[in-house]
């Protein structure tokens, strides 16, 4: 029994080294998606993570209402802003923002201060210039940064007016603090501990996924390859039973599997750092990362076994394969991140098993998990990959009575 199974497995084994094309499709094309992946969206992933938008602002007037301007603008934590004390016309600051990495410039001219409480038309213009980079609603939500910053300056002039008659009143003195509305904002996620992904938080575990369900086109194709040729057939005379020829070719897969994530995880490491993406932080316990990866394959290469015995052609088996990895990627949040779905389309996504992966990979990375948190991610995948493996055996039963 063992005998034979070894040789069945060497047999994989072999068909598997011959198979350069397949073997490149299963660890090269997951690695460009990586990369294009994380450093395309890097800038969409930081902008819904709260990194600030970088802003340099040309501070002409030198002033205390200019001072104050800018320290208001700073005390957002939307923006990072750095100050010159320059001057530049109009039309230049385009030019300078074309070869500066930021999102907006503003200009503060001479005699922003001693014009502030003049009428509309006597005051003194501030230039802000728009980055490429920065959408439309980026550039109008900044814009109102501005002016409800210059807003507070003059309310606060006018009030310190006020206030030097107020004293000979007795009236008690105020700023324009003390007339601020109290907000308070809540988040659909808990701040710091449910932070969204980054982009190679999101990429690097969702391409692995992808890769390693999308070992069910070569797996097919070997398998139908074999039984076109009778190769099945003669196994069965080395006592060798239908679980044990389902055993010999799960195995050499399932090893294949585990160096697509070892592979894939040191791209996100060690590879997208190099092209200026950021790097990879894997967290999470070891044993729930390993048992994961295991409850993956096992449900992809239990798919990949169904479609094997279900058709009848190479050709059938790469369309399904293909096909339906495809759509479980775009349900299951591969492609396109849950977090941008409609809630009614995140529950459908729910559905994909290449969903059950990667929010567990999410589970571990974002939140240190364990094996008890993805518990539930761990009892789908396998609860998949055991309904697979019947149904492919049951087939097969059936196709050989």
């Amino acid at each position: 029994m063992i005998k034979p199974l070894s040789a069945a497995i060497t047999k994989e084994f072999t068909l598997l080294s011959r198979d350069k094309h397949g073997l490149g499709l299963l660890f090269i094309l997951p690695i460009v998606f990586i990369l294009i992946m994380s450093l395309a969206l890097q800038g969409s992933f930081e902008s819904r993570g709260g990194k600030g938008i970088d802003v340099e602002i040309l501070d002409a007037d030198q002033s205390d209402a200019s001072k104050a301007l800018i320290a208001r603008l700073n005390a957002n934590d939307a923006f990072n802003v750095e100050t010159r004390a320059t001057e530049h016309a109009p039309a230049e600051l385009g030019q300078l923002l074309a070869n500066k990495d930021l999102g907006f410039i503003v200009s503060i001219p001479t005699g922003f201060d001693e014009y502030l409480l003049e009428v509309r038309d006597e005051q003194k213009t501030i230039d802000i210039a728009v980055s490429s980079k920065s959408d439309r609603r980026t550039s109008l939500i900044f814009t109102a940064s501005v002016k409800e910053a210059i807003g507070r300056i003059k309310t606060e002039a006018m009030i310190s007016g006020m206030m030097d008659e107020a004293d000979t009143l007795g009236i008690d003195e105020i700023s324009a603090s003390d007339l601020e509305a109290p907000v308070n904002v809540s988040y659909a996620y808990s701040g710091a501990t449910d932070k969204p992904p980054t982009a190679v938080q999101q990429n690097v575990p969702a391409w692995l996924v992808f890769s390693i369900f999308f070992v069910a086109i070569p797996f097919s194709n070997t398998f139908i390859k074999e039984r076109d040729l009778g190769m099945q057939r003669r196994l069965r005379t080395t006592h060798l039973g239908p679980l044990s020829q389902f055993a010999s070719k799960l195995i050499p897969y399932f090893i294949v599997n585990q160096l697509q994530v070892v592979l894939m995880l040191a791209v996100g490491v060690f590879l997208v750092p190099l092209f200026g993406g950021e790097s990879l932080i894997i967290q999470g316990h070891p044993l729930a990362l390993a048992a994961l990866s295991a409850s993956i394959s096992f449900a992809a290469l239990g798919m990949a076994l169904f479609i094997a015995v279900i058709s009848k052609t190479t050709e059938q088996a790469t369309m399904m394969s293909g096909l339906g990895n495809i759509l479980l990627a775009a349900a299951g949040g591969v492609m396109i991140p849950k977090f941008v779905m409609p809630e009614k389309m995140q529950i459908f996504a729910s559905l994909s098993p290449m969903s059950w992966g990667l929010d567990g990979f999410l589970e571990l990375f974002l939140q240190n998990g364990d094996v008890m948190s993805i518990s539930s991610f761990l009892i789908k995948l396998i609860g998949f990959g055991c309904i697979m493996l019947i149904l492919s055996w049951l087939v097969q039963s059936r196709q050989r009575a």
